[in-house]
């Protein structure tokens, strides 16, 4: 990711540039859909809500909403879906946008805010539980605040504490200084209608009276595994599983996390 500079001193330059790269982080490729995937699909139903986002149910019973991450499509979240079907969850997942089906506009942490509340009016039935990835955990848990979103259970696999996972892709990527980053820490936490600094104090994971599991792997590359022992501080109760080995993105499909997630949602019936 090449991009232009701009000489200290000069703050309009400086804005200029920091807008720049917030842009960049707007333009996301997703994932495509290989094989192996088509086949997880088999036997979901697919529909559509809010603008051509494209979703899939499967199973039937308690609503079970999942949430995939940044770069990623609803299918990574197939596995788990239909793990939990045998339990008896109607379990729903989706393309946000920008990604996979849905694919049509630019892609920010507001983009799964939005189509995470979007999905719950369209379904308009009590969740019982919300599942998520990665960003997609990020904004979901967002959500609650700024869209009135509610769950009687939360499960966050990998999910970041606050969004600095995108200020150190451009620092790794585009050797920006760091007066030119902290001008981009306001423009992303503009998406959470809030300040960074609130962000970095668990803002997005203020705690409620509700269970949140808490699935981290700690070889994980890109979302740092402690970030769950800190969130567990202000959430009374939240419970922390860690796995080794599958990194960021092959943790979703880990027997020990689909296992987990089921105990979690399921305790009066599970050891």
């Amino acid at each position: 990711m090449a991009v232009a500079t701009s000489a200290p001193g000069d703050d309009r330059a400086d804005l200029e540039f920091a807008e720049q790269l917030a842009r960049q982080l707007r333009r996301s490729t997703s994932m495509p859909l290989r094989p192996q995937d088509e086949s997880l699909l088999a036997g979901a139903t697919k529909f559509k809500f809010s603008d051509g986002r494209v979703a899939w149910s499967v199973g039937e019973g308690p609503l079970v909403l999942m949430v995939h991450g940044w770069g990623g499509r609803g299918v990574q979240m197939a596995g788990l879906a239909q793990g939990l079907a045998q339990d008896d969850f109607r379990c729903v997942f989706f393309d946000a946008g920008g990604h996979g089906d849905s694919a049509t506009d630019g892609v920010g942490f507001d983009t799964f805010i939005r189509d995470t509340s979007a999905l719950s009016e369209t379904l308009a039935q009590p969740v019982f539980a919300w599942v998520g990835h990665s960003a997609g955990a990020l904004g979901m848990m967002a959500s609650r605040r700024l869209k009135g979103l509610s769950a009687e259970r939360y499960v966050c696999i990998s999910a970041p504490r606050f969004p600095y996972v995108p200020i150190e892709t451009l620092r790794r990527n585009t050797g920006a200084p760091e007066r030119i980053l902290d001008l981009v820490k306001p423009i992303i936490a503009a998406q959470f209608e809030s300040t960074w600094a609130d962000l970095e104090e668990n803002g997005a994971f203020m705690p409620e009276s509700k269970p949140l599991l808490l699935v981290y792997d700690r070889s994980d590359e890109r979302v740092r595994h402690e970030d769950a022992d800190q969130i567990a501080e202000s959430w009374p109760g939240a419970h922390i599983v860690k796995t080794d080995g599958y990194g960021h993105n092959k943790i979703l499909q880990a027997p020990e996390v689909l296992n987990a997630i089921r105990s979690f949602l399921t305790p009066n019936t599970r050891a």
